[in-house]
């Protein structure tokens, strides 16, 4: 499956969920997600940001339950990934170290789920980051990329509060903090 997801800063979260309820999405859900994010040398440049193309590789919790995912890194068309549910997390982490792949951070988040058609979107609390709206869009490999993200773009404009995509990955705008609070 391919991904294709994009992602806007938010300043009020509770303003987008009353603007998402009043488009007919649905709430989902609430849960909390914890990711322990690794990176790959092959796959970091100087910055030990992931490179375009490259893979990361997540161990996602969420109430005790583990799972392993790898992403292939495409900011602007979506990747592939690949996602394997873990007896433990403790296993994953050996597993992806012997691969050569070494945590890098963790990011904590409240996730709030909604529906809208063909769409999933989040409202995201990132701990460190902020607050956020995420609008995804799952697709079979040989699907047109480009008709997917116009479609979670279109979503986005739906909710008429002028939001700008932010084309980097939470990954990403958490490496940009560390190698800030390192100089």
């Amino acid at each position: 499956m391919i991904e294709i997801e994009i992602r806007a800063k938010i300043e009020n979260p509770e303003k987008i969920k009353v603007d998402l309820e009043k488009l007919g999405a649905k709430f989902i859900k609430s849960q909390k997600q914890i990711d322990r994010i690794f990176g790959h040398k092959q796959f970091l440049d100087e910055n030990n940001m992931i490179i375009e193309g490259g893979l990361s590789a997540r161990i996602r919790t969420i109430d005790n339950v583990s799972i392993l995912e790898f992403k292939e890194i495409s900011r602007e068309k979506g990747g592939m990934e690949i996602v394997s549910n873990l007896s433990d997390a403790n296993i994953g982490i050996a597993f992806l170290t012997k691969l050569g792949f070494e945590e890098a951070f963790t990011i904590a988040k409240q996730r709030n789920f909604y529906s809208y058609e063909n769409l999933e979107i989040a409202v995201d609390d990132v701990e460190q980051l902020g607050y956020f709206i995420e609008v995804e869009k799952m697709i079979d490999y040989d699907d047109d990329k480009d008709t997917a993200k116009r479609e979670c773009e279109d979503f986005l404009k739906k909710l008429g509060e002028n939001l700008v995509v932010e084309k980097r990955k939470y990954g990403d705008l958490m490496q940009e903090m560390i190698n800030q609070n390192k100089l």
